[in-house]
C-alpha cells in the first residue's frame, strides 16, 4: 500500500466509524484496524503516524479528551509494526490475532490515560473489549482478503464496457 492509499483507508475509516457511532451502537473500531494493518504492512513508523492522525481527528470529531485516542493509538500501531517486523506475520488468523491483542493493549492505554486525568472516566468492561477485538479481527479479516484479491478482480474486468458488451459487438460486427 502506497502513502496515500494509506492514508486516504485512515480518512474513510474515521468517517465511517463516525457515522456508525451517530447511527448505531456498533462495537467496532475501524481506525484502529487500519492502523494496525498499516503498521503490519508498512512498520512501526508508518503505525506512529497513522495512529497519532487518525486518532487526533477521532478525538476532534467524539468530543472526548484531545489526544488520549491519538496517544493510544500510536502506542498501539508502533507495538504493531515492531511485531510485523520481528515476527512472521504472513496468515490472515496471524494478523487477526495480533488485531485482537491490539484491541486490548489499546483499551489498556485508554482507560489507563483517564484514570490520570481527574474528569469522569469513560464507561466500559473488559467483556466489551474482548467483544470489540473479536469484531476488529473479523473486519480485518475481511479487509485483507478485499486487499489481496483487488489485483485480480481487476484484471478479470478489465476490458469490460459494460454488462455483456462484448457479446453485443460480436454479434453485430458481422
Amino acid at each position: 500500500m502506497s502513502a496515500v492509499q494509506i492514508g486516504l483507508a485512515g480518512a474513510a475509516a474515521v468517517m465511517v466509524q463516525t457515522a456508525l457511532v451517530w447511527s448505531v451502537s456498533a462495537n467496532l473500531d475501524l481506525p484502529l484496524v487500519v492502523v494496525v494493518l498499516a503498521a503490519l504492512s508498512r512498520g512501526p513508523l508508518t503505525g506512529l503516524w497513522m495512529g497519532t492522525a487518525v486518532g487526533f481527528v477521532q478525538d476532534m470529531l467524539s468530543g472526548g479528551i484531545v489526544g488520549v485516542s491519538g496517544l493510544c493509538k500510536s502506542v498501539v500501531g508502533v507495538a504493531a509494526g515492531v511485531a510485523g517486523e520481528r515476527l512472521l506475520v504472513t496468515a490472515s488468523w496471524q494478523r487477526s490475532l495480533i488485531l485482537v491483542a491490539a484491541t486490548f493493549v489499546h483499551a489498556g492505554c485508554f482507560f489507563g490515560t483517564y484514570a490520570f486525568i481527574p474528569t469522569t472516566m469513560p464507561i466500559g468492561d473488559w467483556q466489551d473489549v474482548a467483544v470489540q477485538g473479536v469484531v476488529n479481527a473479523l473486519v480485518g479479516s475481511m479487509a485483507i482478503v478485499v486487499a489481496g484479491n483487488a489485483p485480480r478482480w481487476g484484471r478479470r474486468t478489465r476490458g469490460r464496457v459494460g454488462l455483456g458488451a462484448g457479446s453485443w459487438r460480436e454479434k453485430h460486427a458481422r
